[in-house]
């Protein structure tokens, strides 16, 4: 099924993906705009009202969520006009700039070992669903991917012998190989073990990460299971209502860089490792990812006292 707004947006994307732009974020937005269009029975042009409509949905979403969902409509109402004149230009930033950083959540291990046990709590018919999001989580934890590399990532992808995971054609349109921890290889040969076992269905080139009936997993399904488990989480620190997947990225950049401290390695000679580990074209890139948290910043306080000396009230 397709109305008017819908089939701008196919055309939209297949526009801008002939001129090699890979829109994976902005495609998302779009195609739940056109989905909630359709949904509504609304088949008229696009304007102000059906488009704040959408950025407006949920229970108080925040003016981020709002300005991220506005952003990539905007782009496609400049188009739309070209091709509908009833169209209507969108106003410029109605929520604000959606890319002020916002302080996110840093996950404890504990905080992280508590979701994967909720997994287990998902409805999961024949055990895969549970099983994977807990392994997804697990891995999210362990290597700060982006989620759409996870949900990209085939069997093929994992190198169990050497452990290591090629990614292909990720953001910037860029491969690159991690290394990771045996114990990490170690439990994804074992959830490969486990699904196949479990699924009833032959797969042409299996996903790595498979949902129910060996069907590949999708990024919303995986969010939606995300939901049904994250309000264990208190982000009170964070400037987010809910927990989010991406903060496992922002926790990985900084365990990281807290791990270094530790071990007294020099971080701003290294943090070019960490960039191009996440898939960075710039170290500055991956400073976004760094939060004050309360261990970095005491031990960033302890390491200061120690080179500079302590104040003595006395």
């Amino acid at each position: 099924m397709s109305n008017r707004i819908s089939s701008l947006v196919e055309a939209y994307l297949e526009y801008k993906h002939g001129l090699g732009f890979q829109l994976v974020g902005e495609a998302v937005y779009l195609k739940a705009f056109a989905r909630y269009t359709i949904e509504t029975g609304y088949n008229g042009a696009l304007t102000c009202q059906i488009v704040f409509q959408w950025c407006e949905l949920g229970e108080n979403p925040s003016l981020v969520t709002k300005g991220r969902r506005y952003e990539p409509i905007k782009s496609f109402a400049d188009y739309a006009n070209a091709f509908d004149p009833e169209s209507e230009i969108m106003p410029k930033l109605p929520y604000g700039n959606p890319h002020n950083r916002v302080r996110p959540h840093i996950y404890s291990l504990e905080e992280t070992c508590s979701l994967m046990e909720c997994c287990d709590k998902l409805y999961a018919p024949d055990g895969i669903r549970s099983l994977t999001v807990k392994t997804a989580i697990g891995l999210l934890w362990a290597t700060g991917l982006r989620t759409s590399e996870l949900i990209n990532l085939k069997v093929a992808d994992v190198d169990f012998t050497n452990n290591l995971i090629f990614i292909h054609s990720s953001k910037f349109n860029k491969d690159r190989l991690i290394p990771i921890q045996p114990e990490v290889t170690a439990e994804l040969r074992n959830y490969r073990q486990k699904v196949e076992v479990l699924s009833t269905n032959a797969i042409g080139e299996p996903s790595f990460f498979i949902t129910t009936r060996g069907r590949p997993l999708k990024r919303d399904a995986l969010e939606y299971a995300f939901r049904k488990i994250r309000g264990i989480i208190d982000v009170s620190d964070s400037g987010y209502d809910k927990a989010r997947l991406y903060d496992f990225r922002h926790t990985f950049a900084s365990r990281t860089v807290l791990e270094w401290l530790e071990q007294d390695i020099d971080v701003n000679a290294k943090l070019y490792l960490l960039s191009t580990y996440m898939g960075h074209n710039h170290p500055e890139d991956t400073y976004w990812y760094l939060s004050a948290t309360p261990e970095l910043l005491d031990m960033s306080s302890r390491k200061y006292e120690n080179i500079y000396g302590g104040h003595d009230n006395g």
